[in-house]
């Protein structure tokens, strides 16, 4: 890539460059030699592919002489007059595009410009040390963490911060200079935040940013659905098109590829109640309930018909193993279970 845009304006820099040091040797004193340099330079750092190591040796060049400075500054403001013939040159391969920088035009007399191409190149210099040694080298560190079907992870962050990870969970975190950054693939995740006044906490889920200004919160984003529940302080939902906020006691729910956020109040004590190893559910269908117990095991429930589909339930269900869970449902309900071909059938009871 470099070496195409290169020759792309190899002719027209040569013969612009020729034409500045005889304009130039009136004005300022910088040699034709430091002028190719400096047009080398800013091809160069023109390319995408450029990186850490061609942005460090430009600053070391830069920072040698202070004609250094002055001939990349007014390369670079000559460079904003490039023909349109110079851009659109064709090349064996293809047409390479280059890319034009917003400029100011150059100014009248000399002696102003001069005065501005020094600050403006020294500006310059100090937002590419500014991107070698924050952006290249300060890049935050993606950790990975994950659960299997039934299993549950405790884990605290490099700032304290404590996640407990729910069943078939996948999550990555990177901690930032200004932003603590949990990314929830699929699954479920408690946080119980450490505070950081310099750094926010933020959640990425489905699409939706969720911003913590509180302590204590839930996040669940699985079966394309994503909740968020408070257990204290306040969240901020940003779904990209509204900003939901949420106080301790609410939870708000969103079904993917849908707008609207619905909120409503929570008890806190249900929140994230898998942490002890049971589910609470309140009036709720068994429609319902067992695609949320076939999160935790391996072999699957599945409902005979719709009339066993419609039984409710209220109360609380053990999770940790699965044969209580239906001895509990069985003897709570008016359902039996049955196994058959390593699936279990609920069936009204007879």
């Amino acid at each position: 890539m470099y070496y195409e845009r290169y020759c792309v304006l190899q002719n027209w820099l040569n013969d612009k460059t020729r034409k500045l040091v005889t304009k130039m040797s009136t004005q300022i004193n910088i040699s034709e030699s430091i002028l190719t340099q400096a047009r080398d330079w800013y091809v160069r750092l023109a390319d995408e592919q450029a990186g850490a190591s061609e942005w460090e040796a430009f600053t070391s060049w830069l920072e040698k002489s202070p004609e250094h400075v002055d001939a990349y500054d007014y390369v670079e403001l000559m460079l904003t007059d490039i023909p349109a013939s110079a851009q659109n040159t064709e090349t064996k391969s293809n047409v390479i595009q280059l890319v034009q920088k917003n400029q100011p035009t150059m100014p009248k007399p000399a002696k102003s410009y001069i005065r501005y191409a020094g600050i403006a190149a020294m500006l310059m210099a100090a937002f590419s040390l500014f991107a070698t040694t924050n952006i290249y080298r300060s890049k935050p560190v993606y950790t990975q963490y994950a659960t299997n079907i039934g299993e549950y992870e405790n884990i605290v962050l490099s700032d304290g911060t404590k996640v407990n990870l729910n069943t078939n969970t996948q999550i990555s975190v990177a901690m930032g200079k200004k932003t603590r950054t949990v990314t929830i693939d699929q699954g479920e995740a408690y946080f119980d935040l450490a505070p950081d006044e310099k750094r926010q906490f933020v959640v990425l889920a489905q699409g939706t940013t969720i911003t913590d200004i509180g302590t204590a919160f839930s996040v669940y984003a699985a079966d394309n659905k994503l909740i968020v529940a408070v257990a204290q302080g306040i969240v901020d939902m940003n779904t990209g098109l509204q900003v939901v906020r949420l106080k301790q006691g609410q939870k708000a729910e969103q079904q993917q590829g849908q707008s609207d956020v619905v909120v409503a109040p929570i008890n806190i004590d249900n929140i994230s109640t898998w942490r002890s190893g049971v589910l609470f559910f309140e009036d709720a269908t068994l429609s319902s309930i067992v695609p949320e117990l076939n999160r935790y095991f391996q072999k699957p429930i599945v409902l005979a018909d719709e009339d066993i589909a419609a039984v409710t339930f209220s109360g609380v269900l053990n999770i940790s193993n699965q044969d209580t869970l239906l001895g509990s449902m069985e003897a709570l309900l008016p359902i039996k279970a049955d196994t058959r071909n390593e699936r279990i059938i609920l069936s009204r009871k007879s």
